[in-house]
């Protein structure tokens, strides 16, 4: 069985405790993605235990219909870890983060204002806020969405990133009716995934951190007619370009003539307002994202060095007796043990 790690979270000096090369609470799990204000407000507790719903149940919630253009890309390995987890774990109540709640305004003002049929949302906030803001954003339109999840890692005892917190905001949620295919695609990932990237884990932490692998080509995009993606992140004060992982697909689409634009969602508030029609085309250009090759982390060995082993590969780990081990959504996954995702 997998174990909840959520009380460490819980604590104002969350997972740091993990790494050892950081020095106090004060210091955050960089990530262009991910600002400081992380360490503001700890989740509290929730009351539901993860017993009370299966991954069957989430599938049916969340997993786009094998028909649909973007279901390739869609990867369903955290909804299945809700099975291995006990029964009387208690999921986090990640509704009561400022973060979910402004997203969730967000895709309100976004979905009033009418989402364009060429345009594709990449939405890279902390796992909850990208699940509230998908979910949301059904819920505001009437055009119909593919929502893509891109959750590929699970859960653990000792884990080096707060799995628990995306899987409670996909326990807690459910999208409208709308969102289950053939429209517009909503990518949703964890901007936590390759979080504290200049840190050494300790030996027996599992790094269940993991990249985008498999993002469409610039040839399925303009088979669907997507000229537009807009890239969401909390915060522009702390962000300046797009992840690492993301870095190529992008490149690869900006070559091909796709406009990427860059938003937050202060910039959504500020700007996004009631339509339709809301004239998206002078926000998508003033915002646009020039892509250039730079040097990135995916392509450091020392990053994999620092991880012992644990990202992007095999990672074994004793498990509990009983424990068990499967393959799923590109990663190997241990009941008792490890991660290695990718």
């Amino acid at each position: 069985m997998i174990r909840s790690t959520y009380f460490r979270f819980a604590r104002a000096c969350g997972p740091v405790a993990l790494l050892s090369s950081v020095a106090a609470c004060v210091d955050e799990p960089w990530t262009p993605s991910v600002p400081v204000a992380y360490w503001s407000q700890p989740v509290p507790e929730g009351q539901q235990a993860s017993g009370d719903v299966h991954a069957s149940d989430l599938m049916q919630r969340w997993a786009l219909p094998v028909t649909d253009a973007w279901a390739p890309y869609q990867k369903m390995t955290l909804l299945t870890s809700i099975d291995d987890m006990d029964q009387g774990t208690k999921l986090p109540d990640v509704n009561a983060l400022d973060v979910v709640q402004r997203a969730r305004l967000a895709a309100r003002r976004i979905g009033a204002a009418g989402i364009p049929s060429d345009t594709m949302f990449i939405v890279d906030l902390r796992g909850p806020a990208s699940v509230a803001f998908g979910a949301e954003l059904t819920r505001a339109t009437v055009a119909p969405l593919s929502l893509v999840l891109t959750f590929n890692n699970w859960p653990s005892a000792d884990e080096v990133i707060p799995a628990e917190e995306t899987l409670a905001a996909l326990v807690s949620d459910t999208p409208g009716l709308n969102g289950n295919g053939g429209g517009s695609p909503v990518f949703l990932l964890d901007a936590w995934r390759l979080a504290f990237r200049f840190d050494e884990a300790d030996p027996g932490w599992v790094d269940n951190r993991y990249m985008i692998v498999d993002m469409p080509p610039a040839e399925t995009l303009a088979l669907h007619g997507i000229k537009h993606v807009i890239y969401l992140v909390e915060s522009l004060d702390d962000t300046e370009v797009e992840e690492d992982d993301l870095n190529e697909a992008f490149l690869a689409w900006q070559t091909a003539g796709v406009t990427i634009s860059m938003l937050d969602l202060g910039a959504v508030d500020e700007t996004v307002t009631a339509g339709p029609p809301y004239p998206w085309t002078s926000l998508l250009y003033s915002t646009r994202l020039n892509i250039a090759r730079r040097r990135l982390l995916i392509h450091d060995p020392h990053f994999y060095v620092a991880a012992h082993g644990g990202f992007g590969g095999l990672r074994a780990t004793p498990g509990a007796p009983g424990g068990h081990a499967h393959w799923g959504g590109g990663g190997f996954h241990g009941g008792g043990g490890g991660h290695g995702g990718g």
